[in-house]
């Protein structure tokens, strides 16, 4: 009888509890009223965001490489004799001009070989001169007189000779510059290929860089660069082209340019490392947007642009960069208007309340 009761009383709950369930929404007692209200739509103010225009501005198309510095002209001075070093007639560092005389070498040997064949040519312009007033008075025949002709140019020849062995022993600055260190000093026995010392032209510095070979048709000479060394990151240099190499590397596809830069004060030495800079040409229409209306994702970019007060989602394509926008290549076209504050707050198809930040009559800076 207990079990029977028992198990009355446990379907009477169950179906308590199934009524209860089924007919909640009119049973105000179990909160059918809240769940009413709940369940209507609830109608959201619309969000408060800046926004900006999308407008066209006049945008440098500007190319950027890396550079080596090199000097105008650069040599090691060496001797191509073999000799005692006599003196050293510079300072390290010292500026020069061209010619100078940097290394007397010990040339008393050859000094005197000229001396005995001056000697000897003085005898046989004697002789020749003497031969040649017989030769008027028909006393020496013509023969003699050429023999004593030939063997007098010999002599000069000899004296040539001479005085070009002891020239080598006397080392002269090619072209103006800066020496380098002495790597010799005054006794020094040196041979052809010796370093004595090093000559560089930084007047004016050469620039190696290479560029792509597709941009090779927007690149000529005395176009203008700007050049920044990380030793002078406040200053900026300023180059021109001068010449494009003539063949493009088959293994890179790059094109090799050269270019100068005034170096008058002497900041810019050879081998230094350089960024280079190159404006090519100027698009008269880029598409821009404040960089802040830009959200970067793993998938790309995008933006929210505000169509009938609501926000809208829209995948772009950037191109470059300038201070505070990005130039637009797909996605937008002039005069649209996107957020660039309260990003955060919202998402696509959010009703928003705009408020306009940036006029497309305001100058963006191109720098």
């Amino acid at each position: 009888m207990k079990k029977t009761q028992q198990f009355v009383i446990i379907l009477v709950v169950v179906a308590l509890g199934y009524a209860g369930w089924h007919f909640k929404s009119d049973l105000p007692f179990i909160g059918g009223e809240q769940v009413a209200a709940a369940s209507k739509p609830h109608n959201r103010p619309p969000q408060g965001v800046i926004v900006s225009e999308v407008f066209l501005k006049e945008l440098p198309r500007i190319l950027t490489a890396v550079g080596t510095a090199k000097a105008n002209e650069s040599v090691d001075i060496t001797t191509k004799v073999s000799g005692i070093i006599k003196s050293l007639n510079f300072s390290e560092g010292q500026e020069i001009s061209r010619g100078a005389v940097l290394v007397q070498m010990d040339d008393a040997e050859f000094r005197a070989n000229l001396t005995e064949s001056e000697a000897e040519r003085d005898n046989r312009q004697k002789l020749y001169d003497r031969a040649l007033k017989l030769y008027e008075t028909k006393n020496v025949p013509k023969a003699q007189v050429d023999l004593l002709l030939s063997e007098l140019l010999a002599s000069e020849a000899k004296i040539a000779a001479d005085k070009a062995r002891i020239s080598d022993y006397v080392i002269k600055a090619p072209f103006p510059g800066v020496l380098g260190f002495r790597e010799v000093s005054v006794g020094s026995l040196v041979k052809p290929g010796d370093v004595i010392t090093t000559l560089d032209d930084t007047e004016l510095i050469k620039i190696d860089f290479d560029l792509p070979e597709r941009i090779l048709a927007e690149i000529r000479p005395e176009q203008e660069f700007q050049a920044i060394s990380v030793a002078y990151p406040d200053k900026v240099f300023q180059g021109v082209v001068g010449i494009i190499a003539t063949r493009v590397d088959e293994v890179t596809r790059a094109v090799r340019v050269r270019g100068f830069v005034p170096n008058e004060e002497g900041l810019l030495k050879p081998g230094m490392f350089l960024s280079i800079r190159l404006q090519v040409s100027i698009d008269t229409d880029a598409l821009m947007v404040s960089e802040e209306a830009v959200v970067t994702t793993i998938n790309g970019h995008h933006v929210y642009a505000v169509v009938e007060d609501k926000a809208v989602r829209t995948p772009i394509e950037i191109g470059r960069r300038t201070r505070g926008y990005v130039e637009i290549i797909k996605g937008l076209d002039e005069d649209d208007r996107v957020i660039v504050e309260g990003l955060q707050k919202i998402k696509d198809g959010s009703p928003v309340s705009p408020t306009l930040a940036v006029l497309k009559s305001e100058a963006v800076s191109t720098q």
